[in-house]
């Protein structure tokens, strides 16, 4: 920016470009080479009159109606839609979904224990559309709470068999499933792993019982020829065909 002397209404400093003083402008130079540019009365009138002109032509134009006046009154009108609260019903399936999420089964004896209002919440809970995915399943010892949208109903059979302690009958009801399921028969280290994590040893006393029980009459121990133990169930299987799936170079030529 320069600067130079002026008198009010008839002095502007203006930044010169190109070393061009615009039309209606006059300037003057000083010993120091500073350039003073100085507004003209009719310089002066032109730039108002431009300004008048420029508000009468907007005041000149017809109103037009603002086309989101009404959008935005409608959204100031509304308020805040505050949080639903959810009912016992909803509160108890949320229970079970976080636990089924855990890989966890919820034991209806444990609920009990916890709430004697239980059973007029879980008709409330069979009643209300948004708790369908909340599922039971019966084992001989009690029933058990799980979501589908969380477990898969064969993981909650193998749950809820684990959660019983029983380890005979879950040995007898696996062989079976996985027979039926598969097919193919069991290995006894198949009850090693997750989600069981029985010994050895508990396995083999477990199975000694189970072959003397007349339930599980259809349970069969059967070796192959690299010495692995297995179980087949004659509900669903041959004792051939499950010869033949346990040895691993019969399919294979």
């Amino acid at each position: 920016m320069l600067f130079g002397r002026k008198k009010p209404g008839f002095m502007k400093e203006e930044e010169v470009v190109g070393g061009v003083i615009r039309e209606g402008m006059s300037g003057s130079i000083d010993k120091n080479g500073v350039i003073t540019v100085n507004e003209t009365e009719e310089s002066q009138e032109a730039h108002t009159e431009g300004k008048q002109d420029l508000l009468d032509y907007l005041e000149s134009q017809p109103d037009v109606e603002d086309p989101f006046a009404e959008i935005v009154a409608e959204q100031e009108k509304k308020e805040p839609e505050k949080p639903q609260e959810l009912t016992r019903a909803q509160h108890f399936a949320e229970f079970i979904r976080l636990r089924s999420g855990a890989a966890q089964l919820t034991a209806y004896q444990t609920l009990k224990a916890e709430d004697e209002e239980i059973d007029q919440i879980i008709e409330e809970l069979r009643e209300d559309e948004s708790c369908q995915d909340v599922k039971t399943i019966k084992g001989n010892r009690d029933v058990y709470f799980y979501s589908v949208n969380r477990m898969s109903d064969n993981y909650a059979m193998i749950a809820m068999y684990v959660e019983e302690k029983d380890l005979v009958e879950t040995i007898a009801q696996m062989v079976r499933f996985n027979c039926k399921t598969y097919p193919a028969p069991t290995p006894l280290t198949y009850f090693e792993n997750h989600p069981y994590f029985y010994t050895q040893a508990q396995i083999e006393r477990a199975v000694s019982l189970l072959v003397e029980k007349e339930t599980y009459r259809d349970v069969h121990p059967l070796t192959n020829s690299e010495g692995t133990k297995y179980l087949y169930s004659d509900l669903t299987m041959s004792e051939v065909y499950a010869k033949a799936l346990i040895e691993p170079d019969e399919f294979t030529a």
